[in-house]
């Protein structure tokens, strides 16, 4: 459009050349004058902070928030390691509520459930489920363990990763879709855990093994 007049949800770029989708101002993505789509939009607050160049969250430096650096930033924390723009909400060290904000940011209003307020960690089995009222948006732990212990973690997840060192594993899922998160071929202990919603830590409730016994002496 080069008549100066953009449509709602519509504003002209910084060249008054193109009319660009007002969206695209504050989502992750630099807008700029060598952007692929034509529009530059650094004269909105350097398109809404995108095109900064330390961008928070962008791990990998490409300018961009997306899933490429959700797995960098997992792989950062299941191996202690530190990264640029990782530290999402500033309390100097990198988990998986960095992680959920770095995905808050990048799906920037797509649908999804309500936020979890509470979750279930239920073990029955040598299997691991989190039940939860609403969205959860990450989980990471820390188990302790005997020496051979083994794990399928879910693939039902935007990124599932584990590392075992010795008899402690460390396994960090993102945006889990099912309750099942892993399955071990023996016996462990979980020692520290943090369960995460779109932007916080929700309260999480431990049960044990379970079952259903007879009812003895109950005639019935």
């Amino acid at each position: 459009s080069n008549d100066r007049d953009c449509p709602d949800g519509y504003v002209l770029d910084c060249s008054d050349a193109d009319c660009c989708g007002l969206s695209w101002i504050g989502d992750g993505y630099c807008d700029g004058e060598d952007q692929a789509w034509g529009c530059d939009l650094t004269c909105y607050d350097n398109d809404g902070g995108d095109c900064d160049e330390d961008l928070l969250g962008d791990v990998n430096g490409d300018g961009g928030l997306d899933v490429l650096d959700v797995v960098l930033l997992v792989n950062a924390i299941i191996d202690g390691d530190t990264l640029d723009n990782g530290d999402m909400n500033g309390d100097g060290g990198l988990d998986v509520l960095d992680v959920v904000l770095l995905v808050s940011q990048i799906i920037n209003g797509t649908a999804r459930g309500a936020d979890a307020e509470s979750a279930q960690v239920i073990i029955s089995d040598n299997n691991l489920q989190v039940k939860a009222d609403g969205y959860i948006g990450g989980i990471q732990m820390t188990l302790s363990h005997d020496n051979g212990f083994e794990l399928v973690l879910t693939d039902n997840a935007m990124v599932a990763e584990y590392k075992t060192t010795g008899t402690s594993t460390i396994l960090v899922v993102v945006a889990p879709e099912e309750d099942t998160i892993f399955t071990a071929n023996s016996s462990f202990e979980i020692i520290d855990m943090i369960i995460a919603n779109s932007h916080e830590e929700v309260e999480a409730n431990m049960v044990a093994d379970f079952g259903l016994g007879a009812a003895y002496p109950n005639p019935f």
